[in-house]
């Protein structure tokens, strides 16, 4: 990948056709899913921000098409291809990872469904779908171990312009402290689908723990353990160091377990101890990827052409994102509510999203040859992002003004812009991808 200072080309073309798809259609698949369901909730969210009176028929629809099948959707093809590259694992068999991707995406599109038409059937069949994928995700996790143990699939071989993606001797015990991580935020997964699933059969609706538990257990678990491990890979290429991390995991997931019983139960007193060391844990994290930022290592993150550190827009993703998760973990921290509507889109759309974007740019040009041609483009959509991002969580602070609902109003639209242009940038050649390769499989 090249030095992008300016427009010029910052793809790489993999060597071959067969050693550029080693990680297999699957994380393709399902990024591709990702796409498709924020086309869906971003535009919801662009409607609702210019017509507030139009919430109460569509916040259940956009609250459960973001999380679930956007962000979700896009960590689970990310953790797929990581495994490949990283672990060198193959799933076993191999239709298992189809079969969750189905389960998955069949979840969301009934949840959605039966909210849309108020029905409490499909809303029922709908979470236990949902239940059984994050399930489908971690025992596809431990077959393609098993069979890697028993020697029961050959090892995928990596190819040289990925192998900086890969096993690093110096990055061993922080890429041990993400492992952990992620390890942790997927039981939370589980739990929260299960509790989640249970409301919905019971009360017909899902608990506000079950909520917590998804939100700050699942996602921020999930995006900290992510960005530990694609630090040295992608920004800087020296490590991180691990024990931040191992504080921040110590704090988290007791703090996470706390809030949401006491938001579950009622106990406010519980719930408000809950919330504050949680944003004290976004806020030291905050703090620390920012300080790496400022003192990184200027040298490269890998070797020959698929290097990847001299890229900007990796590292603008970093510092946009990293300054949103502060802001929300500080307005925790003096008493906003965990699912304040600042607080949550601060967290999903300025933190979460801009890291997709950041690392999308930087990972799909060496992974699947998708052509990303600008490295100026990619850091004006992330801004126009960021800038939306701002926006809108100064309108929901104050909507009862005129100001308030004009901000939200313009926000929304440019953070909708913005994804409409990584859409076109990322998404067609994607599945321009996806279906070339398809093609040839056949």
């Amino acid at each position: 990948m090249g030095h992008p200072s300016g427009a010029t080309s910052v793809t790489t073309r993999a060597p071959s056709e067969d050693k550029r798809f080693c990680v297999g259609l699957l994380p393709m698949a399902f990024f591709a899913s990702a796409l498709v369901n924020f086309v869906v909730g971003s535009t919801l969210g662009l409607w609702m921000a210019s017509r507030p009176s139009s919430w109460t028929v569509l916040a259940n629809l956009h609250a459960e098409i973001n999380p679930w099948g956007w962000l979700t959707m896009a960590i689970f093809g990310m953790t797929y291809a990581v495994l490949s590259i990283s672990a060198e694992l193959r799933l076993h068999p191999r239709a298992a990872g189809w079969v969750h991707l189905a389960i998955a995406e069949l979840g969301i599109v009934l949840l959605v469904a039966g909210s849309a038409v108020s029905s409490s059937i499909l809303m029922r069949l709908g979470a236990v779908v949902q239940a059984a994928s994050p399930v489908l995700f971690l025992t596809n996790i431990l077959l393609a171990v098993r069979a890697k143990r028993q020697g029961r699939v050959q090892s995928p071989v990596i190819p040289e312009h990925l192998r900086h993606l890969g096993r690093r001797e110096d990055c061993r015990r922080a890429d041990r402290v993400a492992r952990r991580g992620t390890d942790l935020s997927g039981l939370l997964l589980m739990a929260s689908a299960i509790w989640a699933c249970w409301g919905i059969w019971s009360d017909g609706e899902s608990s506000l723990g079950a909520t917590v538990l998804f939100d700050d257990g699942w996602l921020v678990g999930t995006v900290v353990s992510v960005s530990l491990h694609l630090y040295p890979r992608l920004i800087s290429g020296v490590s991180m160091p691990a024990w931040p991390f191992s504080l921040f995991q110590a704090i988290w997931f007791p703090s996470t377990l706390v809030l949401s019983l006491g938001a579950a139960f009622h106990m406010n007193m519980l719930a408000e101890v809950g919330r504050d060391v949680l944003g004290a844990c976004l806020v030291w994290v905050a703090v620390v990827f920012e300080a790496a930022l400022v003192r990184r290592s200027r040298g490269a993150c890998g070797t020959g052409d698929g290097a990847v550190a001299s890229s900007s827009a990796p590292r603008l993703a970093w510092a946009l994102g990293y300054a949103f998760a502060g802001i929300a973990g500080g307005w925790m921290i003096v008493g906003r509510e965990i699912v304040a509507l600042p607080v949550l889109h601060a967290l999903f759309l300025g933190w979460m999203t801009t890291l997709v974007y950041g690392t999308s740019y930087a990972v799909m040009p060496v992974l699947f040859d998708v052509k990303i041609r600008s490295t100026t483009l990619s850091i004006a959509q992330m801004s126009i992002s960021a800038i939306g991002a701002a926006l809108m969580m100064w309108g929901f602070a104050d909507l009862d003004a005129t100001l308030g609902r004009a901000l939200l109003a313009a926000g929304g639209g440019l953070a909708w812009l913005a994804f409409v242009w990584y859409f076109v940038r990322i998404g067609w050649g994607g599945i321009h991808i996806l279906r070339r390769t398809s093609t040839r499989a056949v």
